[in-house]
């Protein structure tokens, strides 16, 4: 039953349009348990660039603009926190947390400030020292916590949620004559998610293998010409572009690979679990230890170690590893969408109290 006198509770970010992040901000803003208990709107700092992200937010509340200059969307911010009556802010953006305890001493407002950062520290784009003006912090996996603490925030005031997965009914199972390996995400051959090193680990593998890519970047164009020019690579790796949801065009992958150097949470990890798949994934932080089971539902490998990641894709490739779909599935009940709910709010609840 919806409650009475539910707190107000807004979201402060920014978001590109596409990606996990606006999966997670999504399911959170339409989330009929968390809006029984919760009043949620959503603040976005500047313009997105992909409107599509609107498509299934048509009845929540959401303050948006067209702005992209830095001023203007600073003004705009200063005033929305000035007005604001809630009981929570919950900034995304490191830099907005400054403002909003600054407006919130000097105007003796009564909201109070958490943060929820949705990638590493290892993200140039985030300044963690800010963190240290909220109050309270939710955190996406055990190792951004222990990075929040490292800004001299005590531990009592994080609160691990991970991210949301729905489960799937849909069970995507392995090729049993070849071996097809999947990524999901975007194309960048360096720095975050590392793509050169997972494609010449890739052309080192005998045996039967395809490579599918889902997703488009700022290397798209470049990773085609790697590709091409790699004998081992050309008649193996298929690009498939951006598609808004790949699993349900993909029928069949063993394993679905995932080379980054830093992650926010690794949610694509997840989402192919819920489909029955297996994951082939970079220790990095943060986030895949917190999903990725070793021999349960996938393997973990130390970063820029690609003879340990080559021994395990060869091990798929030979058919020397059987992962069982359902306990893929099983294995990350925690992550589903009703634990999760709940979660939210009780923290929520909690900082509030």
């Amino acid at each position: 039953m919806m409650k009475n006198n539910k707190p107000t509770v807004t979201l402060i970010g920014s978001v590109a349009g596409r990606g996990g992040l606006e999966t997670v901000v999504t399911h959170v803003l339409t989330s009929p348990i968390i809006n029984e208990n919760l009043n949620l709107s959503f603040f976005i700092f500047r313009k997105v660039k992909f409107n599509d992200f609107f498509a299934k937010l048509k009845h929540v509340k959401i303050d948006k603009t067209k702005h992209t200059n830095n001023l203007i969307c600073l003004a705009r911010l200063v005033a929305f926190l000035i007005t604001f009556q809630g009981e929570a802010l919950v900034i995304m953006t490191p830099n907005i947390i400054p403002i909003a305890n600054l407006i919130k001493r000097v105007f003796f407002k009564r909201y109070r400030i958490i943060s929820w950062m949705h990638n590493s520290n290892q993200d140039q784009a985030l300044d963690y020292s800010k963190l240290n003006q909220a109050e309270d912090h939710l955190a996406i996996s055990n190792e951004i916590k222990q990075e929040i603490m490292k800004q001299g925030v005590p531990a009592s005031q994080i609160q691990v949620i991970y991210n949301p997965i729905q489960p799937e009914q849909k069970t995507i199972l392995p090729l049993k004559d070849n071996c097809r390996f999947i990524y999901v995400g975007r194309l960048l051959l360096d720095g975050q998610k590392s793509l050169r090193g997972l494609l010449n680990c890739l052309s080192k593998l005998s045996g039967n293998w395809t490579f599918e890519i889902y997703g488009k970047g700022p290397d798209f164009a470049e990773a085609q010409q790697l590709v091409a020019k790699n004998p081992n690579l050309k008649d193996k790796v298929i690009f498939k572009g951006w598609v808004i949801n790949p699993f349900s065009q993909i029928k069949n992958a063993n394993a679905l690979l995932l080379n980054s150097n830093y992650e926010g949470f690794g949610m694509v990890l997840a989402e192919a679990m819920s489909y029955g798949i297996p994951c082939i994934s970079s220790d990095c932080v943060a986030g895949p230890s917190d999903i990725i089971k070793p021999g349960v539902n996938g393997f973990l490998y130390p970063v820029n170690d690609e003879e340990a990641l080559h021994v395990y894709l060869q091990k798929f490739v030979s058919h020397q590893v059987n992962f069982d779909s359902q306990t893929v599935k099983s294995s990350i009940d925690f992550l589903y969408e009703n634990q999760y709910d709940e979660r939210f709010v009780k923290v929520i609840e909690d900082f509030l109290k």
